[in-house]
């Protein structure tokens, strides 16, 4: 499993990224980014138990000298290690501890990452309240923080679970504009289009969604993102089916079968194959 493999599909890129320490001279601080980065690669290989006790471990050190963005940069990707690996009990339990109050406060970005990643973890479980509640509590954290564009983001596939279709295309909106600038946000502008196409096709509005989503592909492809390409041509192919052309659907949902099967991602090769089945 890579780490974009594994997320992208729910959640916006700038809360999934692997999280990372900047390296510092301070020796101890320097054996946790060690950690960290060691727990990475192994994030990135799809060991994600041995990611989380090498992320365990940078936490430890980095809480024994109070170096509170390594504190929060490994608790994050410890929750997120958790949550790959099937307990989402361990996720919340890391989180929860993130964000109680202490004497050593965490960086309010941090608090606002924490806070996004309960919210997802309670969308992630079909509970969609608890999930607005969070979501919006990172949105009150986020005072023009980096993660805001993926946090809004966030925010409208929460309103989408909800039912609430205009809600979530004025929230891929904000995302939109929030993430207008700058090369690192292009992630998030394909997250936006994605998902203002999929709350167009949630209310009929079949044609419309088509442009978005193909907006949203050519991101992808140039950020060479093989689970995001996989998903913006299933969503394209649900669309050019829901307009009765079922030649063109399926052509999508091959070709999303095909980048899954080159990347070696069966739950991909899976959905595709149902998709196709189904015609």
């Amino acid at each position: 499993m890579r780490c974009a493999r594994a997320i992208v599909a729910a959640i916006p890129a700038a809360l999934l990224a692997c999280a990372s320490v900047a390296p510092t001279p301070n020796k101890t601080e320097q054996q946790a980014v060690e950690l960290n980065q060691r727990a990475g690669r192994a994030f990135e290989q799809g060991d994600v138990r041995r990611a989380a006790a090498l992320y365990e471990q940078a936490l430890r050190l980095n809480t024994g000298v109070e170096h509170t963005e390594g504190i929060a940069a490994n608790a994050l990707s410890l929750a997120r290690a958790h949550q790959a690996a099937g307990d989402t009990a361990a996720a919340h339990r890391v989180l929860d501890e993130l964000l109680a109050e202490r004497p050593l406060p965490i960086p309010q970005a941090r608090r606002a990452e924490a806070q996004a990643r309960k919210a997802q973890l309670h969308l992630d479980a079909n509970d969609t309240a608890r999930a607005l509640e969070w979501s919006d509590k990172a949105l009150a954290s986020c005072t023009g923080c980096a993660a805001l564009p993926a946090i809004l983001n966030l925010r409208g596939r929460t309103a989408l679970a909800a039912g609430d279709r205009a809600g979530a295309l004025d929230w891929a909106d904000k995302a939109r504009a929030a993430a207008a600038a700058g090369s690192q946000h292009a992630g998030e502008r394909a997250n936006a289009l994605r998902l203002a196409g999929e709350a167009r096709l949630a209310r009929g509005d079949h044609q419309a969604a088509v442009a978005p989503l193909e907006q949203a592909l050519e991101i992808d492809r140039g950020l060479g993102a093989p689970a995001r390409i996989h998903l913006d041509l299933m969503t394209l192919g649900r669309a050019h089916l829901e307009l009765g052309n079922r030649v063109a659907a399926r052509d999508y949902f091959a070709r999303a079968r095909s980048v899954s099967e080159a990347v070696n991602d069966q739950a991909g090769v899976r959905a595709a194959s149902r998709a196709i089945e189904g015609l």
